[in-house]
């Protein structure tokens, strides 16, 4: 009894947390929603076409997720070459950089107009296309590296022994290995299509103001239209969608939607031409879908009315053609990493805390009901949108004692809400991998529960901790947003800065965009590339 006393007096902190800052104005929002639907609030023709529009094009984008990402994972996870940690790099930035960036990215390779001759490609296509091929650049990390880390594990001699048989790689993937990765597939599947459900900034900026979504829809309704009830019926439905894929993919496969690279502990073939088929297929796919958009932003950035000069990165320092911002770009960039600096400590200390209570082992059923609804709960908040959510603020926290709606802490907060789920996705699968027998000698030799989180488990999982805190620092520094609708004034961070450039006429502001954007995708980068280099153990560490 004492046990699950002292349980619930640790569960305390990060329970108050999320439940004051994320389902308190989750439960003003679904109240405000059924309230809506009670006094029959009508949904025009418009935002019913968003809606459809919102659950087919996250359904199709998934299934293109889907073919190329088993492929990919294939030549990525289960072969060797010469470049292949690289190239995971190279796939792994669209998933974390900031949304409003990647949209940037596919407005510069628009202006590529070389570009097009090349894959067929009409400049002025449907704005659909372009967004489509943003979800899947965005998202096809995620499926390959879900994917991909569950395959790198499986014994490949089920696979070897159909190939002596006679089993072509095609065949031996649709009898053996699809079967064995059918969790990690439906999982990845339930999250992408739950990242273009919620997709704010790549819809506003590629839509032109042509296409729309619930999104989009939820914002206008509460900002420019002041329709609470309608705003709030649509996050109600929203949340419905995030439940369902949540639920599913915690479900099924929790561990398999983890950025963190996994350890292959055997040596894996070579390429060879047996594997044309996953070569034709991932070759164009990271060098049309991933490479070149990225590289237009570097062209476009170097690139003014007067030739290739540094003329765009010098005019950070200003505030754009005639004034147009409030503050400058280096003013915003000190917004962003004074919220970063705060979110990324808030997530960290949550997210450490609420992995280190999961992983705690009592063998019974009712436990494990626990840790599961535990885990879901502590997960749910990055499946809601940053725009509902800061909605939500909105309408509950407008008065005292938590008179958030007009302070700029409401940005950092809820962008550590947003990065509290990726810290716990990485930490908690790492430390349910460690052998109880390790806790249990520790336990045995005098050590608290506290010194061998200390000392023997942090030791263990050191990589992934350093990589949790890459990820959360990169999430919370690209969220736009929660911020498009709560900052104010001089508290413009660089997302919006980046929206409030990029959707104005002139050379000027343009080439100032692609310019921040360059410098975010380096940055980007270099985290991505640091947290990726696997670190040998400490020799106190070696021997355990």
């Amino acid at each position: 009894m004492v046990r699950y006393l002292r349980l619930i007096a640790v569960w305390a902190a990060p329970l108050l947390f999320v439940a004051v800052l994320f389902y308190w104005p989750l439960t003003r929002i679904l109240a405000l929603g059924f309230q809506a639907g009670a006094n029959s609030v009508e949904l025009g023709h418009s935002t019913i076409a968003a809606v459809w529009f919102t659950v087919w094009q996250a359904a199709l984008s998934t299934v293109i997720c889907l073919l190329l990402g088993i492929p990919g994972a294939y030549i990525l996870y289960r072969r060797r070459f010469r470049g292949r940690n690289f190239l995971r790099v190279l796939i792994t930035l669209p998933l974390v950089l900031p949304t409003i960036v990647i949209a940037i990215a596919f407005v510069a390779f628009q202006k590529l107009n070389d570009v097009y001759s090349i894959f067929g490609i009409d400049q002025n296509s449907n704005p659909v296309f372009w967004i489509i091929a943003a979800h899947v650049f965005i998202n096809y990390s995620l499926s390959v590296r879900s994917i991909g880390g569950v395959w790198a594990t499986l014994d490949p001699e089920l696979e070897e022994a159909a190939e002596l048989a006679g089993a072509g790689r095609f065949r031996t993937l649709i009898a053996i290995s699809l079967p064995q990765l059918r969790s990690a597939i439906v999982s990845s599947a339930a999250l992408t299509f739950l990242f273009c459900a919620t997709s704010y900034g790549v819809i506003l900026i590629l839509g032109g103001g042509l296409v729309h979504s619930l999104e989009t829809e939820i914002a206008s309704a509460a900002v420019q239209y002041l329709d609470l009830g309608k705003a709030a019926l649509l996050a109600m439905f929203q949340t419905g969608l995030t439940i369902a894929a949540l639920g599913l993919s915690t479900r099924i496969g929790r561990r398999a939607v983890s950025l963190e690279q996994i350890d292959e502990s055997t040596r894996l073939p070579r390429l060879s031409r047996r594997d044309w088929a996953a070569i034709a297929i991932t070759a164009p796919t990271i060098f049309g879908l991933i490479a070149i958009p990225l590289l237009s932003v570097f062209v476009r950035a170097f690139q003014s009315p007067t030739g290739w000069n540094l003329d765009n990165f010098t005019l950070l320092a200003t505030r754009g053609e005639r004034e147009l911002l409030n503050v400058t770009v280096l003013e915003a960039a000190g917004n962003s990493l004074r919220n970063l600096a705060i979110s990324t400590t808030l997530a960290v200390i949550i997210g450490s805390a609420v992995s280190f209570l999961l992983s705690r082992n009592i063998r019974n059923r009712g436990h494990q009901f626990a840790t599961w609804l535990l885990d879901l709960a502590f997960l749910l908040p990055m499946g809601i949108s940053s725009v509902v959510l800061a909605f939500g603020y909105l309408i509950t926290f407008n008065g005292q004692p938590f008179a958030l709606r007009t302070s700029w802490l409401a940005v950092p907060l809820i962008q550590s809400l947003m990065a509290t789920p990726l810290v716990i996705r990485m930490l908690y699968p790492a430390l349910e991998s460690i052998s109880p027998e390790q806790r249990e000698a520790a336990a045995t030799a005098g050590a608290s529960a506290a010194q061998t989180w200390w000392f023997i488990e942090l030791g263990i999982i050191r990589h992934v901790f350093v990589t949790a805190i890459g990820f959360a620092a990169i999430a919370s520094i690209g969220e736009y947003g929660a911020a498009s609708l709560l900052t104010f004034g001089n508290q413009a961070t660089l997302p919006t800065v980046l929206f409030q450039l990029i959707s104005r006429p002139g050379s000027t502001n343009f080439g100032m965009a692609m310019a921040i954007a360059a410098i975010l995708i380096l940055l980007t980068y270099v985290v991505v590339t640091l947290v990726a280099v696997r670190r040998p153990r400490p020799a106190w560490l070696a021997s355990r």
